[in-house]
């Protein structure tokens, strides 16, 4: 059995990775997604361990909040945790894998691999559920074992551990880790991660991130808010069954009071301060059909782009919505952009502009972004980016200039494109492709193997000195600044 490696051929390690160029860059990247899987537990003296169907998460003890999962961190191979053990000091952590067995060395804030997780003296006790626990909330509890909510969703317990001390830690499959006192035996919630794992919208809300995604499959759907400052996590579930059904969610725009929420079944009205829903609009509603595929929110008013045109739905000084007529019945509205006092609006026959001050609609006829559908509109200050399947361009806004970037093709098309200063993120099925718009426009590509939780991007959105990289699989805080990027 392989014992820990001495330092010395640890440092060797590290410098041959350095020497390959294979290796994550500290700090470089942060992989969240639906941690809700909870595989194992394990407690040491700072921290209790939650072993995950998507890695390794941490929750400090005294401290009684979560700090940053494991992930993104050179050297582990596969995501499904199904073993996992602490040393008593938290300076190791061992897992295995679908991939192999891994140690993480707290010191050196890397994962190498070991022939099998070592033996360690026992410091707590794993318990078998009984009948004595007190649901959460909303929930009934089985004495088997099993957590029930409103709807009949079962979420069977899989770990319980007594920490010897205070707590017992508990993990779920489907509602994630929860916390019990040793004597009540209440159980609470300690939600964290992603309500669901595809992140196909994504927008910014007062230094929170509100996320969401297709239903597929998922075994809890809805919206996920994440305060990443504080590292916590808020959700508004849109599950089949409850009040709304778990449809589709195509786009999210905030407003004042509101977020707006485009469905395949209706635009959600979201309280943002109570994060509720408080309304669901239809096509009675003022809108020329129930799928919504884009949505803008522009002063008092919402506007709504579905699968059969553009929808303009006013806000009234008591909160409700006033509907006006339709634009573009015969086309499918798939993005939608404010630009100076126009709406620009990206079409499944190309893009048009409305000037909002006198109405007036006028069609995009510039042959180099005369395509078929236009998935998405961007800006900043010098220049509007055009995106479709597998284009992209730029229009100078003092000049008229259309510049195309071919680059993108080489990496499957164009998924969700964000700006930030002289950097343009494009999210693409094969990576993060970042280009540097200068003269001499350079770019680089970043893949898993540079620890992004999957290549199949679907959006993206800059925050400071991070670009939020929302994919397939997960969502990633990505280091754009770093230094040693060279960019």
């Amino acid at each position: 059995m392989m014992t820990r490696l001495p330092a010395i051929f640890i440092f060797i390690l590290l410098f041959f990775y350095a020497l390959s160029g294979a290796e994550i860059l500290p700090n470089q990247v942060l992989n969240y997604s639906d941690f809700g899987f909870i595989t194992s537990i394990a407690v040491g003296f700072d921290y209790v361990y939650f072993g995950t169907t998507n890695g390794v998460i941490r929750y400090k003890i005294n401290g009684d909040q979560w700090a940053d999962p494991l992930t993104g961190i050179d050297g582990l191979v596969g995501k499904e945790i199904r073993e996992m053990k602490v040393s008593q000091d938290d300076q190791y952590v061992w897992v295995r894998t679908e991939s192999g067995s891994y140690e993480y060395n707290r010191t050196f804030e890397r994962w190498t691999p070991i022939d099998s997780i070592p033996d360690e003296p026992v410091t707590v006790q794993h318990l078998k559920a009984d009948p004595f626990f007190f649901p959460p909330p909303g929930y009934n509890y089985l004495p088997a074992g099993v957590l029930v909510d409103e709807t009949g969703r079962r979420f069977p317990l899989t770990d319980i551990v007594d920490d010897g001390w205070n707590y017992l830690w508990v993990g779920s499959w489907g509602v994630g880790a929860l916390q019990a006192g040793r004597n009540n035996r209440r159980l609470e919630f300690l939600s964290y991660g992603l309500l669901q794992a595809n992140i196909a919208a994504m927008t910014l809300d007062s230094g929170s991130l509100w996320m969401a995604g297709p239903a597929e499959a998922d075994h809890r759907t809805g919206i996920t808010i994440f305060d990443w400052r504080n590292n916590s996590f808020d959700f508004i579930e849109t599950q089949g069954g409850l009040l709304f059904s778990a449809d589709n969610i195509n786009d999210l725009a905030v407003g004042r009071n509101a977020v707006y929420v485009a469905t395949d079944d209706g635009l959600l009205v979201v309280d943002k301060k109570e994060r509720k829903i408080k309304d669901q609009l239809y096509r009675r509603s003022g809108l020329p059909d129930n799928r919504i595929l884009s949505v803008l929110a522009v002063g008092d008013t919402i506007f709504a782009g579905t699968e059969y045109g553009l929808g303009l739905l006013g806000v009234q000084p008591d909160s409700t919505l006033a509907k006006t007529r339709p634009m573009l019945p015969s086309l499918s509205i798939l993005s939608l952009e404010k630009i100076d006092g126009d709406l620009w609006i990206g079409t499944s026959r190309g893009t048009y502009r409305l000037d909002l001050s006198t109405g007036k609609l006028t069609h995009l006829t510039a042959p180099e972004a005369a395509w078929n559908r236009i998935l998405d509109i961007v800006h900043d200050s010098e220049k509007i980016w055009l995106i479709s399947d597998e284009e992209m361009v730029s229009i100078d806004r003092a000049t008229g200039d259309i510049a195309s970037f071919p680059e993108v093709r080489s990496y499957g098309g164009v998924r969700a494109v964000a700006l930030k200063d002289s950097i343009v993120a494009v999210g693409t099925p094969g990576g993060l492709l970042l280009i540097f718009d200068g003269e001499g426009s350079r770019h680089a590509l970043y893949t898993t193997e540079d620890g992004l939780i999957s290549n199949e991007i679907h959006s993206l959105v800059f925050d400071g000195d991070y670009l939020w990289v929302g994919t397939d699989r997960g969502l990633t805080r990505f280091w754009y600044a770093n230094p040693s990027l060279g960019n």
